[in-house]
């Protein structure tokens, strides 16, 4: 029983990711498009879900339990915009300190630090955040997310299995799209980790 709901949440996943990386429309935004930091499905600015059907349908949520989540990944995307700039800025003075003629070994090391620290914060945020979202589900739903975690980590295979030839997309998914976040590419294109 248990595998038989793992593979149906993987199947469900693999059509989630099978939108490719933004879901639907997608432009290649930084937040959004291929390579970016979103989950599949997530479009736009970056806490909106573009279709949480899928999703909904798998864990049972609630339209309010949905939008509370949308809510709580707003909060954090704001939140985490100023730590993100300073983490910018402090890793691009840490290039300019590095191709000094004679770097300051201080100055580096403490750039380096703080740089540690700030994505440090982020991952506490990131933490608490989960923390508050796992909070809005039911205990049955908490035991579907964990099925679907496992899914999860069959999805490069998929991916992989279908790329191959071995799995065929699914049949909504767009010409171009497949699961794992990989697409098809046209003759010649180099895909990832590859050179022309």
């Amino acid at each position: 029983m248990k595998n038989r709901l793992i593979l149906t949440l993987a199947l469900a996943a693999g059509t989630l990711l099978a939108q490719g990386r933004g879901g639907p429309g997608m432009g290649r935004s930084m937040m959004g498009g291929p390579g970016g930091p979103m989950a599949p499905g997530m479009q736009g600015r970056g806490p909106g879900l573009a279709n949480a059907d899928a999703l909904k349908t798998a864990l049972g949520l609630s339209d309010a339990q949905v939008q509370q989540l949308r809510d709580l990944r707003t909060q954090q995307a704001d939140a985490a915009k100023p730590v993100m700039e300073q983490i910018r800025a402090k890793r691009q003075a840490l290039a300019e300190a590095m191709k000094a003629t004679s770097p300051d070994s201080v100055l580096i090391g403490q750039l380096m630090v703080d740089i540690r620290k700030l994505n440090d914060s982020m991952k506490a945020a990131r933490s608490e955040r989960e923390a508050k979202a796992l909070a809005i589900l039911t205990p049955d739903q908490k035991t579907k997310l964990a099925a679907l975690q496992e899914a999860q980590k069959l999805m490069p295979a998929v991916g992989q299995a279908t790329a191959l030839g071995l799995l065929a997309p699914p049949p909504d998914a767009g010409p171009r799209a497949m699961p794992g976040g990989m697409a098809r590419r046209a003759p010649g294109m180099a895909g990832r980790g590859q050179r022309q």
